[in-house]
């Protein structure tokens, strides 16, 4: 039997364990409804800051692979154009040669 090493569902399965574990934790707490209030409130702005934080930074991101596969795409086209280019000239050349020489 083989060990496959999964590190991505690894750290997912951490992940949703340390958010489990502090939601439990905070659930339950000893604390007035008021503070329980006061501090969800708080930590929901902080997660919402923080996932705009993150959609900024992933838009960004998002558009430098755009315009990376962009420029990529415009040079393996312009590499493809010239090496048609290349093989059209080559086959007038032989068709040339070819007719030269059924001549002579």
């Amino acid at each position: 039997m083989t060990y496959e090493k999964n590190d991505n569902g690894n750290l997912g399965w951490f992940l949703f364990g340390a958010a489990l574990g502090a939601a439990v934790t905070f659930l339950t707490t000893p604390r007035s409804g008021r503070e329980t209030r006061d501090l969800l409130s708080e930590r929901g702005g902080e997660v919402a800051k923080r996932a705009q934080e993150w959609a900024g930074e992933a838009q960004s991101h998002a558009g430098e692979w755009l315009d990376k596969s962009r420029e990529m795409f415009e040079e393996q086209t312009q590499r493809l154009m010239n090496a048609f280019e290349a093989g059209k000239e080559a086959m007038r050349e032989e068709i040339r040669k070819w007719s030269t020489s059924a001549r002579g």
